[in-house]
């Protein structure tokens, strides 16, 4: 009771997930009798540092970093630590240089993320075929471990990457990259794209579907949207792994309270579960993951 927990996210407008989150942390602090001071930098890294020293010198028991950038966060996490205050991070962690000042991260494991879905592709099209991919941005952890997670995946197939392009995890950008792919790329020449998430992989449905191109499956490395399973009920995305916001913000004020009291987990990581979800599939997850 009265706790002071601070939390810096990422960019709480850009897309359904980060909304739910930003809006679940408040609530579920309030249900469990936390003050949290929770602040967000709009995706921009130099903001996010000023903010962090804002709960720095709010003298926070306690304080959260979902960094904007992995390699910036280093020295946000660094400056948490520097303070004496308890330092986690969250949904996305720092480069590895940075974890010697963080005592934990909690979230989903990006890289899990990425061959299961990896695993699901390589599957549906039998182990061959052409692909292209439609990534985040370069010096976000996220975006690196899907892609290696699939890259684990295809190894070793007869699955031949062509392209990889940035789409910015926003809707409008990936479809205007899918829009060129599928210009440089005849029928018959892409069997499937990788896609970083569900908003990216949205973005790319509505390019193939705009072009007629229904022979290209959609893939998405996660999905933060409960919404998304009506498209992959629908065939229109073939296979993606859900990621709830809901258990990820109840984990991380859960882990937050016991660094404030001292107590820090005995691993580094506490990743929360990710199903993976088909066509095939469809019902045996919707029956066991909530809403969001």
């Amino acid at each position: 009771e009265g706790m002071k927990i601070g939390c810096v996210t990422f960019n709480s407008g850009s897309d359904n997930y980060q909304s739910v989150w930003y809006d679940e942390m408040i609530n579920y602090a309030e249900e469990i009798g936390v003050d949290l001071t929770i602040l967000d930098p709009a995706g921009d890294s130099t903001k996010q540092q000023n903010m962090v020293q804002d709960l720095i010198n709010m003298n926070c028991d306690c304080i959260i970093i979902w960094p904007a950038d992995s390699e910036s966060g280093v020295a946000e996490v660094k400056a948490v630590h520097d303070a004496g205050i308890p330092v986690m991070t969250a949904n996305t962690d720092v480069a590895e240089e940075g974890r010697q000042y963080s005592s934990c991260y909690v979230g989903p494991s990006n890289l899990l993320e990425g061959e299961a879905a990896g695993e699901a592709m390589v599957e549906l099209l039998g182990g061959k075929g052409k692909i292209v991919e439609i990534d985040y941005l370069p010096g976000y952890t996220a975006s690196a471990e899907r892609s290696q997670g699939m890259y684990n995946k295809i190894e070793g197939t007869d699955i031949e990457l062509l392209d990889t392009q940035q789409g910015e995890c926003n809707r409008e950008k990936s479809q205007q990259v899918m829009e060129n792919y599928l210009v440089r790329f005849a029928e018959g020449e892409i069997d499937a794209v990788y896609c970083f998430d569900d908003v990216t992989a949205i973005g790319a449905v509505n390019a193939i579907e705009a072009a007629g191109r229904d022979e290209i499956m959609v893939i998405a490395a996660a999905a933060g949207s409960y919404s998304t399973m009506d498209y992959i009920k629908e065939g229109r995305i073939s296979a993606t792994v859900m990621q709830s916001p809901i258990i990820e913000t109840h984990t991380i004020l859960d882990t937050a309270v016991e660094l404030a009291q001292g107590n820090v987990p005995s691993e580094y990581s506490t990743f929360i579960e990710t199903p993976t979800v088909t066509v095939d599939n469809y019902d045996e997850v919707a029956d066991t993951v909530e809403p969001f």
